[in-house]
């Protein structure tokens, strides 16, 4: 566990929570950061993470943007539409060549509001496909999408 994560984000101390992110594993850190925030559904975690896309913007940083409003704070109203911004940033710093990026994208074609029609799903499918023959999400998702727009 990060010692102190959520306290340092919750008291606004973010540069202190920006060192532990510099010093930590990205993937331990997208943990820590996606665990505290369904324990307090605090908006300030993801005020933490703008704090950070606007001294670094990286694709990393949106896509964790995006699992956080995905996962974490799913209760607030317009999450799914702010995870939309984030994945579309990612796959733009990406340039369409990370199938993760894609995926997020992809999935926001199945949530409530579906966020991505069917017609861009299928081309996302694609896309991630001419990356990753083997993606099973892309395939799977394509089997279902075809029929639907025929």
């Amino acid at each position: 566990m990060l010692k102190n994560l959520e306290q340092l984000i919750l008291s606004a101390n973010f540069k202190d929570a920006e060192d532990l992110y510099h010093t930590n594993d990205l993937q331990h850190f997208h943990d820590e950061l996606i665990s505290s925030a369904y324990e307090n559904g605090n908006m300030i975690n993801y005020t933490f993470l703008h704090y950070l896309l606007m001294k670094e913007e990286s694709a990393e940083l949106h896509n964790l943007a995006f699992s956080l409003f995905v996962n974490s704070l799913t209760h607030i109203d317009g999450a799914y539409h702010c995870a939309l911004y984030h994945a579309q940033r990612a796959v733009e710093l990406t340039n369409e060549q990370d199938t993760f990026s894609l995926e997020h994208l992809l999935f926001l074609n199945i949530v409530p509001d579906q966020l991505v029609s069917d017609e861009k799903a299928i081309d996302i499918c694609h896309k991630i496909l001419a990356l990753d023959p083997s993606n099973k999400t892309a395939k799977s998702s394509l089997e279902e999408l075809l029929p639907k727009i025929k």
